[in-house]
């Protein structure tokens, strides 16, 4: 994030405020929400404009659980922890229903099915659905649908998450953005963190914010203003397109599906167009970076993938792509920029490894709470000194 000195104003206009929060996406907005209703006067810093990035550019899946199938979750961080995260996300849509996404015209209380296309497939989720019942949840497996994604005969069951949902995310950020008492200051890129005595100065072209206190909610950009974060933070592009169907081939779709451990997705909107995502796996090393455009070995796929599960015939009306934040362990990461400040003024909130919108609106509010009152941080930063 750099700008040129042509463009710095002599006499930046200057702004007081308790709190800044840079970044206008999911988390950025959830954790100027939380600090607001705090009684703290919050500024909302974004580069672009409200949801640019990877808030507006994905499928819009309010799912349970993480990246990892049940099962894997709970050996790689034990099963306790597993679970707390899996009722964490199941959280993270209930507050958002609280905000009022529920009035919102695209959204859907549809359940999402986590389809098994193999029989390996089929032994991690028939075992991750029982670990999921042993342990409280409500997690029925499908032994077969009736929908479109059945009709080809590749589906050989598939775990369901009852209480998921979907909704158009950019529709999602608006409506959260609007409850914002102060709103977005939209098209001012930061180009400086700087500390002044007790308080932090963040600085773009034209306005100088200062605050005692600074939550960077940047997700895949953070290491962009924070060289320190780059170890941390793995930026990853993920592709997506939009298609519909003639009237005469209509599919139709009774679940929001994942398959191949997430790496590939689909689900309908209201309107029947289907979205369809993923196969960035397949080419992960050519995937990374921050370069916002498709490519077309995964847009490749992806119309492959599409016409396999669901036939050929369609009309592609969009292609689009995004970036998203890789944590190192898969799970999001709340505390001090590591190294910037002794003081610990300026946190970071991020990381979310593909589930944003699954997560990042309660993590804000979790990082929100840990800066200002010590609140409890399940996601600490500092796990990885």
């Amino acid at each position: 994030m750099t700008v040129p000195h042509w463009r710095m104003a002599a006499k930046p206009e200057r702004i007081a405020c308790d709190a800044v929060v840079i970044g206008a996406g999911i988390a950025g907005l959830g954790a100027a929400l939380a600090l607001e209703r705090r009684g703290l006067d919050v500024s909302v810093v974004e580069r672009h404009v409200m949801a640019a990035g990877a808030s507006s550019r994905n499928a819009g899946f309010l799912m349970r659980g993480c990246a990892d199938h049940y099962s894997d979750a709970c050996g790689r961080y034990g099963r306790d922890r597993a679970a707390a995260l899996w009722r964490f996300t199941e959280d993270n849509l209930k507050i958002l229903r609280a905000e009022g996404a529920e009035s919102l015209p695209s959204f859907r209380a549809v359940p999402s099915c986590l389809m098994a296309l193999d029989e390996q497939q089929e032994r991690e989720l028939t075992t991750s659905c029982q670990m999921l019942q042993e342990d409280g949840f409500r997690a029925p497996w499908l032994t077969s649908g009736s929908d479109s994604a059945w009709a080809g005969g590749r589906g050989r069951g598939g775990l369901i998450n009852p209480d998921d949902a979907s909704v158009n995310p950019f529709e999602l950020m608006t409506l959260l953005a609007g409850k914002l008492k102060r709103g977005i200051h939209e098209n001012q890129e930061v180009c400086a963190v700087e500390l002044d005595g007790e308080r932090v100065r963040v600085c773009t072209a034209t306005h100088e914010f200062v605050a005692p206190r600074v939550l960077v909610c940047t997700n895949a950009y953070g290491p962009l203003l924070f060289p320190a974060l780059e170890k941390l933070i793995t930026p990853r592009r993920g592709q997506m397109i939009a298609l519909r169907y003639p009237p005469e081939r209509r599919v139709s779709l009774a679940f929001s599906y994942y398959f191949n451990h997430g790496s590939e997705y689909f689900r309908q909107t209201p309107d029947g167009t289907i979205v369809f995502g993923g196969c960035r796996t397949r080419h992960a090393e050519r995937e990374l970076g921050y370069e916002d455009r498709t490519t077309p070995w995964v847009q490749g796929d992806i119309e492959e993938c599409a016409g396999t599960l669901l036939g050929g015939g369609f009309e592609i009306l969009r292609r689009w792509a995004g970036t998203m934040g890789f944590s190192p362990d898969g799970l999001p990461m709340v505390g001090p920029v590591p190294g910037f400040d002794p003081h610990g003024r300026i946190w970071f909130c991020g990381g979310f490894t593909g589930h944003g919108m699954s997560m990042g609106f309660k993590t804000a509010h979790v990082a929100a709470a840990a800066m200002i009152d010590g609140a409890d941080n399940p996601f600490d930063i500092a796990r990885f000194k």
